[in-house]
């Protein structure tokens, strides 16, 4: 169903969005830009066609209160669209906005993509121009709901503003995408100069095997977050790689917040966006790479340079989560730089010696795994670990522990401070490897580092290596 009228308050935001996209030169304004340069010269023949402003709506506004089950545009020229009671886009269904398109949605009212009703199919594309973008909001400036896209539904968004939502989901959030929860992971949100602005809680959320789809880039959040969800952005780890380029600052928290519910089983690069990544909000958000069990695909989690990983406390971050005598299903590459290190560190408010545990890995290391230039700090929580040991110790907490024998001395040029316990727990029974030459410590109540068991212990026992 849909029905026709303009009251002030819609015309008002309208022209406001308008102004703002740059149309002050709508409707034969002799100000608009006609591409001419300032010598009077005018395009060329090989010239581009210039993209016109967007132009005042003639029909509009429309409601819509129905499920979008075709084919449905929703045009510049009917503008505003409003939902007045939530839009489900199912079965099928292909719902496309043009270009300078303004959608207003009703208090607690919003926009599904192949939910409810799940296994359904839908999709959505909202792709404007930087000339000619698409804008969704509060009808008379009040809080709205979300977009919401659910796997196997597909949402493309380019140049769309989304602003005010997050009046409905626990979250806060204003853009959802959920995947199925099964492997391999669903990456069908794509975003291409996407801006969140004034979300109630986090930005956007991507949770169950959901990722965002190739190419997706310059997505901006700002003026988000609230006291449960403050920040910008919350992924599950299936996600990491998948987030886009952009800006995630001037929010509540300007963090990623990383929601280990699974283990991490697909390749992954934790990409240098401009803020950190926190991971996990509770003690048991313990982060794994590696499905585990002998004879798993190896996966492999790279950081770039520059990348701060923020542990909450009693947390571990884990290469392999199994201690068995075969090699690890997982491996971490965090390489970066002496101008720009890679750091691990704690996400306490005030962080402290013994805030998380540290880098453990379990399985005999990979080949592949390599770290350089790596800072960690704030270490020596309680790993709850009984190893192998010809120190003469009476706790294995530490910045790095190990369970297997490493092929090599794979960390590297790094730095280990701050620490309640050790810096490299060698907890195996096997060859000591030297990890003390090619890397700094400071501020640890341990060890630089454990001797691990090979044959028979010295006696009495060292306390240190």
């Amino acid at each position: 169903m849909s029905r026709s009228f303009l009251s002030q308050s819609s015309l008002a935001c309208l022209l406001s969005i308008l102004a703002v996209a740059g149309t002050t030169g709508c409707d034969g304004d002799p100000s608009s830009d006609d591409g001419s340069s300032e010598g009077g010269g005018g395009n060329t023949p090989d010239d581009p066609p210039v993209e016109p402003a967007c132009e005042a709506p003639t029909s509009g506004p429309t409601v819509h209160d129905e499920d979008v089950t075709g084919h449905e545009v929703w045009t510049a020229a009917g503008s505003p669209h409003i939902i007045d009671w939530t839009v489900d886009v199912v079965e099928g269904g292909t719902l496309e906005i043009e270009p300078c398109a303004v959608v207003q949605v009703r208090k607690g009212h919003g926009l599904n993509v192949a939910y409810p009703g799940t296994p359904t199919t839908g999709s959505l594309i909202a792709e404007g121009t930087a000339k000619r973008p698409i804008r969704f909001e509060g009808l008379d400036g009040e809080r709205w709901g979300h977009i919401f896209v659910h796997a196997p539904g597909t949402a493309r968004l380019a140049h769309v503003t989304i602003d005010g939502g997050g009046g409905v989901d626990l979250s806060g959030a204003s853009l959802i995408a959920r995947g199925d929860g099964t492997f391999p992971s669903k990456r069908d949100l794509f975003v291409d100069n996407v801006t969140i602005s004034n979300s109630l809680g986090a930005g956007a959320v991507v949770e169950r095997l959901a990722g965002f789809a190739e190419g997706s880039k310059e997505l901006t959040i700002t003026g988000s977050g609230s006291d449960e969800h403050p920040y910008p952005l919350e992924v599950s780890e299936h996600a990491i790689g998948t987030i886009p380029t952009g800006k995630y600052t001037g929010n509540r928290v300007d963090e990623i917040l990383i929601n280990p519910l699974e283990r991490l089983q697909e390749d992954a690069t934790m990409r240098k966006l401009g803020v950190p990544y926190r991971i996990g909000d509770s003690p048991v958000d313990h982060f794994t790479i590696g499905a585990g069990d002998q004879g798993e695909t190896l996966t492999t989690l790279t950081i770039e340079p520059g990348v701060t990983v923020k542990m909450h406390p009693s947390t571990a971050f884990k290469v392999e989560h199994f201690t068995g005598e075969f090699p690890a299903s997982g491996a971490l590459i965090a390489v970066g730089t002496e101008a720009e290190p890679i750091v691990f560190t704690s996400s306490a408010p005030t962080p402290a010696p013994g805030d998380w545990v540290g880098l453990t890995f379990g399985g005999i290391v990979r080949p592949e795994t390599r770290l350089e230039h790596v800072r960690i700090e704030y270490t020596g929580a309680d790993c709850g670990c009984v190893l192998l040991t010809c120190s003469d110790i009476d706790q294995f907490e530490g910045a790095v522990i190990m369970s297997q024998p490493p092929p090599s001395a794979f960390i590297s040029n790094s730095v280990i401070a701050n620490g309640s316990g050790h810096g490299f727990v060698l907890g195996y029974d096997g060859s000591n490897v030297d990890f003390r030459s090619n890397n700094e410590f400071e501020s640890l109540a341990g060890c630089p580092a454990t001797l691990p068991r090979e044959g028979a212990c010295p006696n009495p026992r060292p306390s240190c290596m």
